[in-house]
């Protein structure tokens, strides 16, 4: 794995995880980046968590995000944002819309964990 991305098995499910905190534009661009690689690694995966606390959120960043997630997606595909701010989130909502992704936002990564795993269960995946 990458410097910002390894799998994590929670309650039996396989997660990407991208551990963005902290990263400044360039780091988060690396980040992106090594999602990006990763989602074409595994076309398959559909539960992702991002912790996005304190990332630097710039244009540069979102474009590279936007580049990164743009796949056919899955419609079991499920994606959560934890540690971003009410700015950072309305940004990620406002992309993620455009980009008819299946977002969730939580503030804790356990949270985010758990909310992965119910929605997962929720629609019959395993």
């Amino acid at each position: 794995m990458g410097q910002f991305i390894r799998h994590i098995t929670y309650k039996g499910k396989d997660i990407i995880f991208m551990d963005a905190k902290g990263a400044n534009e360039e780091e988060g661009i690396a980040a992106w980046e090594e999602m990006r690689q990763e989602l074409l690694r595994l076309p398959g995966a559909h539960l992702t968590l991002i912790d996005a606390t304190d990332i630097a959120l710039t244009p540069a960043v979102l474009r590279k995000a936007k580049e990164s997630t743009r796949r056919k997606a899955d419609p079991g595909t499920r994606t959560v944002f934890v540690g971003m701010n009410s700015i950072q989130r309305t940004t990620a909502e406002l992309v993620a819309r455009g980009m008819h992704l299946n977002v969730h936002f939580c503030a804790t990564l356990d949270e985010g964990k758990e909310w992965l795993v119910q929605e997962d269960d929720k629609h019959g995946r395993t």
